[in-house]
């Protein structure tokens, strides 16, 4: 695991040159619905946040939600090819619209794909699907914009992830603060799919439970919920997740000040100064979240890889 979150940047530079070719014609389209789950349906909802303008649509279930019809376009995603709630979703959606496309590495829905004349994108083999998101996050962005990727800095991102593999960063000396304790992770509702990045990775690399909450939503209802005099201060932390929208970042400071003696510690996950605000700062946090997450199940001294709980869960079901 060490080595894949360390190789994050790389991942990506790598798979701009990979997946360049790849093309598809969005005239006629005028809604995208992402359909995966876990590691898998992660990379759709970072792009949501990075293209806030497109009509995209996150669907973690075995049918359709929302609306399909013949001007939707369907990217249904698989690391493994046999996630059930995926190919459940990719039987319904196929049939409803021609426009899909399978990001996969295999298993039952390439063989789907094939079958049906979809057009597919095959992933590089032998990750946890947790750990291919450098992987489908490029291809999913340059699919929409082979431009926007162009400014990323992906020496410094490098530099930085070696950095964080040494038992002195910055990031393990976070881990060592946080590791005994139940984080709450509060992030701007522009980036709240790296505060769930955060939560789903400290849920499995680190066996710990977390959640995840999004400013300015949890000031009209989460707030409150800290008033309960029950809570023990040593069993919780609050980590903030913020590039700088002022509006967000007083509300934060705020928040901070009614609830930072209720918690062990209270810690700002943010980007340096001197980083351009643009792909290169999402990243750079992304990378640190999953280095958070690794050092802590180093201190917890749990097996990083293993997700023994779903693979139990996924015996028992099918």
């Amino acid at each position: 695991m060490k080595k894949f979150i360390q190789d994050f940047p790389v991942h990506i530079k790598k798979s701009i040159s990979d997946f360049k070719d790849f093309e598809f014609q969005f005239d006629q389209i005028n809604k995208i619905i992402i359909s995966g789950m876990g590691g898998s349906a992660i990379a759709g909802m970072i792009l949501k946040d990075i293209f806030p303008e497109l009509e995209l649509v996150i669907e973690r279930n075995y049918f359709p939600n929302t609306s399909i019809d013949e001007n939707t376009l369907i990217i249904s995603c698989s690391y493994s090819g046999n996630t059930e709630e995926t190919l459940s979703y990719y039987d319904y959606a196929a049939r409803l619209t021609e426009h899909v496309i399978v990001l996969t590495t295999g298993g039952e829905l390439l063989k789907k794909a094939k079958k049906d004349g979809i057009k597919y994108q095959l992933l590089p083999t032998g990750f946890p699907p947790r750990s291919s998101l450098g992987f489908s996050l490029a291809f999913l962005i340059t699919l929409f914009d082979k431009n926007v990727i162009d400014d990323v800095n992906f020496e410094y991102l490098e530099k930085f992830s070696k950095s964080c593999s040494k038992e002195n960063s910055d990031v393990n000396k976070l881990a060592k603060k946080i590791h005994n304790t139940l984080p709450m992770i509060i992030s701007e509702e522009d980036l709240s799919s790296l505060g769930y990045r955060l939560k789903s990775q400290l849920n499995e690399n680190s066996k710990m439970l977390s959640y995840n909450v999004t400013i300015p939503e949890m000031n009209h209802n989460e707030i409150v919920g800290w008033e309960n005099k029950k809570i023990s201060k040593s069993d919780f932390s609050l980590l903030w997740i913020h590039i700088g929208w002022p509006k967000n970042l007083d509300r934060m400071k705020i928040t901070n000040e009614i609830l930072s003696n209720k918690v062990a510690l209270s810690y700002h996950i943010t980007t340096p100064e001197d980083i351009d605000k643009n792909l290169t700062s999402l990243f750079y946090l992304i990378n640190y979240i999953d280095w958070l997450s690794y050092w802590c199940g180093k201190l917890n001294n749990v097996d990083i890889n293993s997700v023994k709980s779903i693979d139990i869960l996924k015996n028992k079901i099918s």
